[in-house]
């Protein structure tokens, strides 16, 4: 199966719903004092229901997609302010695997969009298949959720596991420290034009 957590990640975790892993990650937030970092790896994501950005690309529609992720992206500004006020490292590391897939190719205009708003985003080729890797979210060193995404081949998060385990951590933020030492780090927005005022 794609995008596992292996049996260390979930040694000593807590199984979630859905429902209590956006419950767990307000919480661990609030407590957060220096960094987060969520890792991402699934190339292909069926995001909720109602997503129409989503829906609009899927149907060809590019332009309207990337003027519904703006919208989508602007409803997060409550959240970019709060990142600087309280002075925190907010970061997402993708991994891709080429040639892109068309999920991708959507996200691709949810990171511009987004990185054009201050959001810091990290791409990276990993030393090791994509498929070895799994999502999950470090609040410091204090939490970390592992989403569970189900079988595949597209990722659908189902809900997921909590853990506070300090090895788990540990491992947890090596896996982001190896992937910038030893992947190969992409920059795929770079010379995309700025159509935000178009």
């Amino acid at each position: 199966m794609m995008h596992q957590p292996p049996p260390w990640a979930l040694d000593g975790s807590e199984r979630l719903t859905l429902e209590g892993f956006l419950e767990s990650f307000g919480e661990a937030w609030a407590r957060t004092e220096r960094r987060f970092l969520k890792l991402e790896c699934w190339q292909a994501y069926r995001e909720a229901d109602g997503v129409q950005s989503q829906e609009a690309f899927q149907a060809g529609d590019a332009a309207l997609a990337r003027r519904l992720l703006q919208e989508e992206a602007m409803g997060d500004q409550p959240l970019r302010d709060e990142v600087r006020s309280r002075n925190l490292q907010f970061t997402r590391v993708r991994l891709l695997a080429y040639p892109l897939t068309d999920y991708l190719h959507y996200e691709m205009i949810n990171y511009e969009v987004r990185s054009r708003l201050g959001e810091d985003i990290e791409f990276f080729v990993p030393p090791s298949p994509v498929e070895s890797y799994f999502d999950f979210l470090l609040f410091d060193s204090h939490t970390a959720l592992i989403h569970d995404y189900g079988p595949g081949p597209v990722g659908h998060q189902t809900g997921g596991w909590l853990t506070h385990h300090r090895e788990t951590l540990h491992a947890l933020a090596d896996i982001a420290d190896d992937l910038r030492t030893r992947g190969e780090q992409m920059r795929p927005l770079e010379g995309i034009p700025d159509t935000s005022r178009a």
